[in-house]
């Protein structure tokens, strides 16, 4: 289905809050995919915030930045919207807060414009 993840950097608050918002709008909506990719840093590190700041959504580690560099993630919080099938939707090169989001995944949720 529709997805919408998150490239962040570890240690960086805005990074942090990203995943924040994207963490509590799972259960509005739940019929779109979250996750987050930490672009290299320490594991631990990750492992430790994730347990702190409670995340439920999937939080994928890319060690050496390949997965960065794939997608041409250049800044922090980068978020890519995706629609079913893959197709991307747009790329947010800033914090997206939650009014933000909403109006973002209501685009997913329409679908592609023909």
């Amino acid at each position: 289905g529709p997805v919408a993840i998150a490239f962040v950097a570890t240690r960086s608050e805005d990074c942090d809050r990203q995943v924040d918002v994207l963490d509590r709008a799972r259960a509005e909506f739940p019929d779109i995919s979250f996750a987050a990719v930490a672009i290299r840093g320490d594991r631990d590190d990750l492992r430790r915030t994730i347990r702190r700041r409670g995340w439920g959504l999937p939080v994928a580690w890319d060690r050496d930045g390949g997965v960065a560099n794939a997608y041409a993630v250049a800044i922090c919080p980068t978020v890519t919207f995706a629609y079913e099938g893959g197709r991307v939707e747009g790329t947010a090169l800033s914090l997206v807060e939650a009014a933000a989001l909403r109006e973002r995944i209501e685009k997913l949720r329409e679908g592609p414009q023909r």
